[in-house]
């Protein structure tokens, strides 16, 4: 609780001088400019989780026209300036196990350029250039390591899209993904991706892929089917980025997402199925080296109001079996136990701007290892697109040689430009 009133203290006076500060006119990144729309257009109360009408963008392949001029002419439809976006984080972690509980300035944190948008009438790209380190260690939170990724995405028809993908840091569903529940690393709704998402929270014992299955390096082509309920995806892919030599005949993996959504009663509701299994054959050896993957997912969606109060409910579940003497699985290192994990998050906007939220994890490995995370945190809107964020989290575990985290508070602000 000490650790908890310093950054109390903190975010207060922060959040003093950033009110006075506020204006009706507010920057937007790189789609609100190409469609002249406001950031809540396309974000769930606050950015980066969609709404439906996101999630519609998207699908689209980021080509929706809107207030932006176009160069247009024979096989040509293109905006008239290239549309970016600098994305940056700023922290503030206290931690007793960060140089005594003085507290750790972590800046800049995930500072990237996005660049995207439409290419032709049909074809749209993105592409996310890092800045700063990315990753977090498990043992220590220090971040180490940058991310490049990249998409284009060809509309087929109306209702059927074919994307070519790579990323060094989001995931195996950075091809596409429509729900908010963290399969991609960065559409989540709140920080603490491993304290609300189960795909995060394939981690430990540490296999090939530490970061579990929302997060780490893909590379890929996707096809997906989808209308205004549904969508289904069969992606090719392997858990590589950058130049690799690999088989893409026989030598990649398998990768279904499936989600179905509806509007019951005011809701928005989304539900979904997440599904890899195989062996990729990559490398610059004869034969290839083998990676082995195997891994299955559910998760579930809800934004409403109850009541009289705006509302978000996330789901997940996850589990990877157990590797074997001859493949080891890239999200279960372990020889003798399936690992599974859940979660659960509530978040409610209790007043403008403002939102609070309550996230509870864990994950699962036999008996004897079992790990529980907590996560209270509040946010509080600057802009559409600059969000305060404080939270604080809070580990369990009846085993010692998982990896040695410790509880933290965090205090961030996040900025699209």
């Amino acid at each position: 609780m000490k650790i908890l009133s310093k950054a109390l203290t903190a975010v207060a006076g922060v959040a003093a001088v950033s009110a006075a500060m506020i204006t009706d006119v507010q920057a937007v990144p790189s789609f609100a400019r190409q469609t002249g729309m406001a950031c809540v257009s396309c974000h769930s109360g606050n950015y980066p989780g969609l709404n439906a009408f996101g999630r519609a963008f998207l699908t689209s392949g980021y080509t929706m026209r809107g207030a932006a001029p176009l160069v247009e002419g024979e096989d040509l439809s293109i905006p008239a300036d290239l549309k970016m976006a600098l994305i940056t984080k700023i922290r503030y972690e206290l931690s007793d196990a960060v140089d005594g509980g003085r507290g750790e300035v972590q800046w800049p944190d995930e500072a990237a350029f996005l660049v995207g948008g439409r290419v032709a009438e049909n074809i749209g790209f993105l592409s996310e250039v890092a800045l700063a380190a990315q990753d977090v260690d498990l043992a220590t939170d220090k971040t180490n390591g940058n991310f490049l990724s990249f998409k284009t995405h060809f509309n087929v028809t109306p209702n059927v899209a074919v994307v070519m993908y790579g990323t060094d840091a989001l995931g195996i569903g950075y091809g596409m993904e429509l729900m908010n529940t963290g399969l991609k690393r960065s559409q989540r709704p709140i920080e603490n991706r491993r304290g609300m998402s189960a795909f995060h929270r394939m981690y430990f014992p540490t296999g090939k892929n530490s970061s579990g299955i929302g997060s780490g390096a893909a590379t890929g082509l996707a096809v997906a089917y989808h209308d205004n309920d549904m969508m289904v995806s069969y992606a090719q892919w392997a858990p590589t980025y950058g130049n690799v030599n690999a088989n893409i005949f026989g030598g990649l993996a398998g990768y279904v997402r499936a989600n179905y959504f509806m509007n019951i009663a005011g809701w928005d509701m989304g539900a979904g199925l997440a599904w890899t299994d195989g062996t990729i054959k990559t490398g610059a050896t004869d034969p290839a080296s083998e990676t082995y993957v195997s891994s299955t997912g559910i998760d579930f969606q809800a934004i409403g109001d109850l009541g009289t109060i705006p509302s978000e409910f996330y789901v997940s579940y996850a589990q990877a079996p157990k590797s074997t003497a001859s493949k080891t699985n890239e999200f279960n290192g372990s020889l003798t136990d399936d690992t599974s994990a859940f979660a659960l998050m509530g978040k409610f906007y209790v007043a403008p701007r403002t939102s609070v939220y309550l996230a509870y994890g864990d994950t699962n490995q036999g008996d004897s290892n079992t790990r529980t995370e907590t996560t209270i945190g509040a946010q509080y809107m600057l802009a559409q697109n600059i969000k305060l964020e404080l939270f604080n989290v809070g580990y369990s575990s009846d085993s010692t040689n998982i990896d040695g985290r410790h509880d933290y508070s965090m205090l961030m602000l996040f900025s699209g430009f």
